[in-house]
């Protein structure tokens, strides 16, 4: 079984779409379904936000279901002028031995990934953060999500795709008013009342959501793409089988 996890339900939605047989499971940390991709296999985590409920989640369907792979699916921040939204990459300081041979070949840039507690929305902070780690972009999970698959012995894998440029000025206010962190929700009336106080938000705010399905269905794409591949190069896990 090949494990999917994501942090919020909008990064889920095209995936969860493809997924045939569909089947939620009960679960008090993260939103669990399992399905078939082809003759493959899947289950789906939501996580939830941030490293301590992603670790939570994480745990929790790593519990549930044994697979013998773990791809964290979702958004990320470039720290860098040159990467620009929608690249997709994997983040090359989370690869492991079997990891690596998911991606081998160079279909899929591999970048540095630094996990931030909160969101970093303006040029200062990620030129900060960038210097700080080396990192070519910023998530919210991977490093938790990392730790915990490695201390089962699960092979790992991170792929993002890049919603905001190095430039952006995100309405971080705004962004948190809009998603509830627990499982990703959107909560319109608390956004429109945020809004309605804090209107020079609004701009910003419309420029990044109206790409996220552009950039949803381009990580979409790579995911399915190495799903169906999993089996011809895939890792396993000691606690794992189809």
């Amino acid at each position: 079984m090949i494990g999917i996890a994501f942090a919020v339900k909008h990064e889920a939605k095209e995936f969860l779409a493809a997924l045939e047989k569909k089947r939620w499971e009960k679960a008090a940390a993260a939103s669990l379904c399992t399905g078939k991709l082809g003759d493959k296999e899947v289950a789906v985590a939501i996580i939830g936000m941030g490293r301590e409920r992603a670790a939570r989640g994480t745990e929790q369907f790593l519990r549930q279901f044994p697979v013998r792979v773990l791809v964290l699916a979702g958004y990320a921040g470039a720290l860098r002028p040159e990467i620009q939204r929608g690249e997709i990459a994997v983040a090359s300081n989370y690869l492991d031995a079997g990891s690596a041979l998911w991606v081998s070949g160079g279909k899929v840039p591999e970048l540095r990934i630094a996990t931030a507690s909160a969101v970093v929305g303006n040029p200062e902070g990620r030129r900060q953060l960038a210097k700080a780690t080396g990192a070519d972009l910023v998530d919210m999970e991977t490093e938790a999500v990392a730790s915990i698959a490695r201390s089962r012995g699960v092979p790992f894998l991170s792929l993002r795709v890049v919603t905001d440029d190095f430039e952006d000025r995100l309405p971080v206010d705004a962004i948190g008013a809009a998603w509830e962190s627990e499982g990703g929700s959107i909560r319109p009336i608390q956004l429109t009342l945020h809004l309605a106080t804090h209107p020079a938000e609004i701009g910003p705010l419309l420029r990044f959501v109206r790409f996220l399905p552009q950039a949803r269905h381009r990580l979409t794409q790579r995911l399915l793409e190495l799903v169906y591949n999993l089996g011809e190069s895939g890792g396993t896990s000691a606690n794992q089988a189809d």
